[in-house]
């Protein structure tokens, strides 16, 4: 810093006033002080009285601790707003946290280290009725930690609507309440009970702060006007405008001439709002028009691995692929859609205000890049609670789904592939399709795993359970396409539909078998004195369907062993067939290929997040990690804004108090202060000094 600069700094520092008391304080008067004040002709106190080293005390200082109180208010509705957003979470969060972890952090990725290990201790000994059971005991172990953490998000969801409900009957309560004050303050008569008004005033807005992130002005007749940091108004004068929990909802955003006069409806639920874009036009019912969807606000769209942009198509009955669980239906024959029309989905409860133009959605909402919606609720426990709720628990939920599907989908390719000595005359799938006459691969079939599937070959058997040999049917037991439109020889997901499989089946098998569709369901059923015998399927359709599997469902939620497992732990595929179909008994090839999946990397992908290649115990372990590290910083940042808020607090209470000894107290203060700036005068006239005195 120059000399000059430090000796502005230093006079600045001793010219400045030590301390304001207000009269109005009680603490010290300015005439018992002794100190002059300037006055203009009515005798009113003017301007800063500048004298070194003493107090400028008079009531024109009062109109400058005035600015500065309003300032400590605006900083304590702020700081209010931002501890509440982060102390509503950390709580639930933290028990979340240990659930996730058992406390421990190492029990959840111990269950599943459980669940390959037995399958090794089956590929060993697979003739073993111990062994199988235990592997039987481990796997619902999993079952049960998964669908149980699962569940256990589910209700943390459900308790905090219940508490967003809660507090916005509180805030609706509040802004009914301003009201009535900005009325009391609009009356005349109340002109001597001002500051009593103002008093209560600020303690609503203090409330309201608790809850939503504000800003406040007064209008001309000195009532507070408050709105969201958004611009939404809350309270305009003696009108308020309440908030609601709203069901979930979707809206049409139309282009200028747009001729589409349909509607749109939805099935599903997620925590994502969704923005479906017409990027192919034209009129429903003809398979024409196309859909992009983007889940953070037109930001990004969703795109293929290969980075082109995801296309969906809308079916001839309206319909759309499932999207985040969410599947969007539009009305045929509703008029032409034109590029640029979207349809805003909000699969959830999510908060609105009303005012008389309409409904308009205030629900917080967080980017992919972690950053917020600056249009939304963006502070105060509302915020807190719904971003723990879509984002947080919602983001750990999707994981463990994404975890159990992934679990699932690898066992069974597996498996499916696999036989045990327990036989089987009839195979259903588990998983439907919505379509059985569209491609596999289209998302409009409604394949839960149709993203597993690709091109290959099948192969069943249909064994003679009198003779043990398999059935005259093709070569190998391999099920034979090249009768079935478009007539290729293997299976294509992209052009055969289930349809074409089982039209497939019934060809290859012939008389010895018959396969069905019933509700988009595969059936197959062996003929009399026959059973099936699932082999080598390079397509991976069977798991896809889940047919001859060891689990059922697609997600945390709905993860199950199969039925006929349960019943008879003998019944887990340990071994497999050759290609003439004979199963060898003590064949454990299933169980060690299962087994050494504990070690394989699976691609794991998850909306916004850079994909990754882990392990099934390394994804988990990230999960809890990631859990732990969120309760961190929430705590940091709930701590950190807890002492600015006490901080503004005593500043605010050394203002309005009738504290003498506070008041002496920040004089002192200000008197070291001075002290310092004198130090400051004298350590730089002494530099100067000596640089005057160094030769040229």
């Amino acid at each position: 810093m120059a000399i000059p600069s430090l000796l502005t700094v230093g006079g600045n520092s001793v010219y400045a006033p030590l301390q304001d008391v207000k009269s109005s304080d009680g603490a010290v008067s300015a005439r018992s002080a002794g100190v002059p004040a300037s006055v203009d002709h009515t005798g009113q106190a003017v301007g800063v009285y500048y004298l070194p080293g003493l107090m400028n005390i008079g009531s024109g200082s009062d109109e400058v601790l005035s600015k500065f109180s309003e300032q400590v208010l605006d900083q304590r509705i702020a700081s209010t707003s931002n501890f509440a957003r982060w102390d509503s979470q950390h709580d639930m969060l933290a028990s979340v946290q240990q659930m996730l972890g058992a406390e421990t952090g190492t029990e959840a990725t111990d269950t599943l280290s459980r669940f390959f290990a037995d399958w090794a201790g089956l590929a060993a000994s697979p003739d073993s009725q111990e062994a199988a059971e235990q592997l039987v005991a481990s796997s619902n172990d999993v079952v049960t930690m998964l669908r149980g953490q699962r569940t256990m998000l589910e209700e943390s969801s459900t308790a905090v609507a219940g508490t967003v409900y809660e507090a916005l009957d509180t805030l609706n309560d509040k802004l009914q309440a301003l009201v009535q004050v900005n009325e009391k303050i609009a009356q005349p008569e109340n002109v001597q009970y001002r500051s009593d008004l103002v008093a209560e005033r600020n303690e609503i807005i203090q409330a309201i702060s608790e809850k939503l992130d504000i800003e406040t002005r007064l209008n001309g007749l000195g009532q507070l006007q408050v709105a969201t940091k958004s611009g939404f108004t809350l309270v305009e004068g003696t009108t308020a405008y309440t908030l609601q929990l709203s069901e979930p909802s979707a809206t049409q955003q139309l282009i200028p001439g747009s001729m589409f006069d349909g509607t749109v409806t939805f099935e599903g639920t997620s925590s994502r709002e969704m923005v479906f874009e017409v990027a192919h036009g034209g009129a429903v019912g003809t398979g024409e028009v196309g859909l992009r969807v983007s889940l953070d606000g037109r930001r990004s769209w969703l795109s293929n691995e290969d980075g082109t942009q995801m296309m969906f198509p809308v079916a001839e009955d309206g319909t759309v692929a499932t999207v985040q669980g969410v599947s969007m239906t539009i009305n045929a024959n509703a008029g032409l859609l034109a590029t640029g029309d979207s349809f805003v989905v909000v699969p959830k409860q999510h908060i609105t205000g009303f005012t008389p133009s309409g409904r308009v959605n205030l629900t917080p909402q967080t980017f992919f890049d972690g950053s917020s919606n600056e249009l939304r609720i963006t502070g105060g426990s509302l915020a807190g609670l719904m971003e723990m709720r879509d984002d947080k628990l919602a983001n750990y939920a999707e994981k463990l789904d994404t975890l159990a599907s992934t679990l699932i989908s690898q066992v069974n390719q597996i498996h499916a592939q696999g036989a045990s000595t327990v036989s089987q005359d009839t195979m259903v799938a588990t998983n439907a399709v919505r379509d059985a006459s569209v491609p596999l691969v289209q998302k409009s079939a409604g394949l839960a795993f149709g993203e597993e599937v690709s091109s290959g070959k099948m192969t069943v058997f249909a064994v003679n359970t009198e003779t043990g040999k398999s059935a005259p049917t093709t070569a190998y037991g391999i099920l034979e396409f090249a009768d079935v439109a478009p007539y290729v020889r293997d299976f294509d997901p992209t052009v055969h539909s289930l349809e074409s499989v089982k039209d497939a089946v019934n060809a290859s098998l012939g008389q010895f078998g018959t396969a069905t569709i019933e509700d988009g369901v595969l059936n197959i059923t062996a003929a009399e004195n026959h059973i099936l015998l699932f082999g080598e399927d390079s397509s991976g359709l069977f798991a896809a369907l889940g047919m001859n599997g060891f689990f059922t469902g697609t997600s945390a939620q709905d993860i199950s062993i199969t039925e006929r497992i349960q019943e008879n732990c003998a019944a887990v595929n340990a071994g497999a067939v050759n290609s003439a179909g004979v199963l060898s008994a003590q064949s454990a090839d299933t169980a060690r290929s299962v087994a050494a999946l504990q070690n394989a990397s699976f691609k794991f992908s998850i909306p916004g997040e850079i994909t990754t290649n882990q392990s099934v115990s390394e994804f988990y372990s990230a999960l809890y990690t990631q859990a732990e590290n969120d309760v961190a910083t929430i705590t940091y940042k709930s701590q950190m804004n807890e002492a600015l808020l006490l901080d503004l607090s005593r500043y605010n209470d050394t203002m309005t108090d009738n504290n003498l000894d506070a008041g002496i107290s920040e004089m002192t203060r200000s008197q070291h202060s001075y002290k310092a700036a004198a130090k400051l005068i004298i350590s730089a006239e002494e530099m100067m000094q000596v640089i005057s005195g160094m030769p040229n």
